[in-house]
């Protein structure tokens, strides 16, 4: 076991709660990069998610797919998901001052590209996050089983998009939420299933951080002309799926 795999009792909680913090795992200088980037390119406005500079940077900006592919981050994954893993999407997510919410729901169930829908999401946190910035609730252990609650496009806005996809009224109890604290740095790690959202900021701080999803090689992905994907770590399943390499189209 290195420095930086994931313990016993951090993958026992990663399998019973659906998500895991780890703590101080990311360098400043790794921070940074993300950062740096972030702040050029926040107020670019874009039309459609296809042409967000905060999505899947990693297909063109050196310095953030090697952030996504650093090895002691894909130890960490292979833990999870086994020898043979693709990075499949990337986003820079900011939450200013004053910034809206994230309504409730699950990742998985919103990929209709993938087969099965099970990865899991890389977080790192570009800044402290806590209830008083808007951090990430999870109800834990709401993954078991992959079941899908039925998240509906709805005709709210929230801090990803214009017309939020939500849960419906009913399924989420949030009595049974936990804050996912975390620190410049820390790195947590959840499921494709389990529900999540996150409050308003209300604080004075801009709450940042860097999402990176994963999913192995057996993964079904149906090809899309403004997607790629990477395998990143051991071998292709056989299962037809098209691999990027980085700089090469």
């Amino acid at each position: 076991m290195t420095r930086d795999s994931l313990t016993n009792h951090q993958l026992d909680h990663y399998r019973n709660k659906g998500y895991v913090t780890v703590p101080g795992f990311f360098t400043e200088a790794e921070v940074r990069t993300v950062e740096d980037y972030l702040v050029a390119n926040q107020g670019v406005k874009a039309a459609d998610k296809s042409h967000d500079p905060l999505r899947e940077a990693h297909y063109h900006h050196r310095g953030i797919y090697g952030v996504c592919t650093l090895p002691r981050l894909l130890d960490v994954v292979e833990q999870i998901l086994g020898p043979d893993i693709v990075l499949l999407y990337s986003h820079i997510l900011s939450k200013p001052a004053g910034g809206m919410g994230v309504a409730w729901h699950q990742d998985g169930p919103y990929w209709p590209r993938i087969e099965p829908k099970v990865a899991v999401t890389a977080y790192m946190a570009i800044d402290d996050a806590n209830p008083e910035n808007g951090c990430l609730r999870v109800i834990p252990g709401s993954h078991a089983g992959c079941v899908d609650y039925g998240q509906k496009l709805t005709d709210k806005p929230d801090l990803i998009q214009d017309h939020a996809v939500a849960l419906p009224e009913g399924i989420v109890d949030e009595n049974k939420s936990e804050d996912v604290l975390l620190k410049r740095g820390d790195l947590s790690l959840h499921h494709s299933y389990i529900i999540h959202g996150s409050e308003p900021n209300c604080s004075y701080r801009r709450r940042a951080a860097f999402t990176i999803r994963y999913v192995p090689a057996t993964t079904r992905i149906q090809p899309r002309e403004d997607r790629k994907q990477y395998l990143v770590r051991g071998q292709a399943a056989g299962n037809g799926n098209p691999y990027f390499q980085f700089g090469l189209g």
